[in-house]
């Protein structure tokens, strides 16, 4: 039977599962995962980053850095529709780990391919914005063909221009998301990996004060998780199911031509739509109250770090409230045109998997670069460390990974990214030793831009 935190079965599989006596593709996995190891290791040494900050190009004017320099000829563009940019593209590649599970019993390696087709639609006009987007993650594995794993969604963005100091921002989403295996949430064993819906729904006002800037925005969050089998029996994971409703405001005051003093308050409430009415609830309410600076915009060094304390209680006494320290940063120093250097930290408060924990306090730290060794190669090494603590209990799970990637611009509408990844898992929680891991992956993946 499988082990299922959340849902309505709870004992845990401990059986056989998949053995790994595929012969086909040992050799060369045994290649991969040996480039792997010092693939990463070497990235870690040479260039520490979050390379996660930098990937989503922002393209403004100001300092031209590695990540929003446009580089006319090498990229495709799309077409135009009117007044909309369409960029269409799809990728198709290959993967390899030695530990497709990502547990030490069973240890299985595997090779499988990838489709990831995308559609953007970006409009271009003088006022306002608005964005579409549709995109896809389609996996198949060799030999453990339950592995394969369907991502998929859209979304719309849009940015209403009211006078020359207010701006309003609306956005939805609707996608299909996977518990990818060796997470948290990551809760079964020997079928396949849990999938859920995730549908957001968030608006924002920004309002300029002579120099001051005002945000106020509101957003909620609905998670359904879908039911697996294990051979004849139904697994109900209806009790993961998950809303949160959170809002608040944030002020942004410059004290200088580059330095800005900023102060937030969130408040949210949360609930289990379907959670059992014998068991304790796990509705929640509570508020973070940060204050921090803001710093450098388009300069060599920008970015924004914040300090606070978040507070979350818990309906049921059954649970303890979960009161803190918070902190959040975000540091992009630009030492070259060409290379980027970015920190990131994070203290936050996660929904849990598991019934009788109350929630999981996350910190997260990361380190990377961008580097643009030639005009068509960007490299993107990494490195991260993740520490969940299981409120309610005295569980600690930490993660940890070392990435190394690098991105290729072989034509004008053909992209190749290749990447090498080391992860790894440790708990002090007895019952879940089995879910520690050490795993490799390897994937190289074709893009064609329109």
């Amino acid at each position: 039977m499988a082990m299922v935190a959340g849902g309505m079965v709870q004992q845990q599989r401990q059986g056989p599962g998949p053995r790994p006596d595929g012969q086909l593709a040992e050799p060369c996995l045994r290649l991969v995962r040996s480039a792997l190891q010092w693939g990463a290791l070497a990235g870690a040494l040479a260039w520490p980053v979050l390379a996660a900050g930098q990937n989503s190009a922002d393209r403004r004017a100001g300092l031209e850095t590695v990540e929003n320099r446009v580089r006319p000829g090498m990229e495709g563009t799309g077409f135009q529709a009117g007044l909309l940019r369409v960029v269409p593209s799809v990728g198709v590649g290959v993967i390899a780990t030695d530990d497709l599970y990502a547990r030490r019993e069973p240890r299985v390696a595997d090779i499988g391919a990838s489709l990831s087709p995308s559609l953007r639609v970006q409009s271009q006009w003088d006022r306002h914005a608005l964005t579409l987007r549709g995109d896809g993650l389609f996996e198949r594995y060799a030999r453990h063909g339950a592995e394969g794993t369907d991502r998929y969604g859209a979304g719309i963005g849009g940015r209403i221009d009211i006078g020359h100091a207010t701006q309003v921002n609306l956005d939805a989403a609707v996608d299909r998301r996977i518990e990818a295996r060796g997470t948290t949430g990551d809760t079964l064993f020997g079928i396949k990996p849990i999938a859920y819906r995730q549908v957001s729904l968030g608006g924002s006002v920004e309002q300029g004060i002579g120099t001051t800037r005002l945000a106020f925005d509101l957003r909620f969050d609905r998670f359904h998780y879908f039911n697996r089998q294990d051979g004849a029996q139904t697994i109900v994971l209806a009790p993961r199911d998950y809303e949160a409703l959170a809002g608040g405001g944030k002020v942004i005051h410059p004290v200088s031509a580059v330095v800005a003093i900023t102060a937030a308050l969130r408040l949210n409430t949360t609930r289990y739509p379907h959670e059992n009415p014998a068991e304790a609830t796990r509705r929640s309410h509570g508020y973070a109250v940060m204050a921090g600076l803001a710093f450098g915009r388009g300069r060599i060094l920008e970015g924004d770090a914040a300090l606070g304390y978040l507070h979350q209680h818990f309906a049921s006494p059954a649970y303890p409230t979960i009161a803190g320290l918070a902190y959040d940063a975000n540091l992009h120093w630009h030492v070259t045109p060409l290379t980027t250097v970015s920190l990131a930290a994070n203290k936050t408060l996660q929904r849990s998997p598991i019934i009788d924990v109350a929630g999981i306090e996350q910190q997260q730290f990361g380190l990377g670069a961008a580097h643009e060794l030639l005009r068509t190669l960007i490299l993107r090494p990494s490195v991260s460390y993740t520490v969940n603590r299981f409120r309610g209990g005295a569980r600690i799970d930490r993660y940890a990974s070392a990435d190394l990637s690098a991105t290729w611009q072989a034509a004008r509408h053909i992209e190749v990214e290749g990447a090498l990844r080391h992860a790894l898992g440790r708990t002090n929680a007895p019952v879940a030793k089995v879910r520690e891991y050490d795993q490799n992956r390897a994937t190289i993946t074709l893009t064609y831009v329109f």
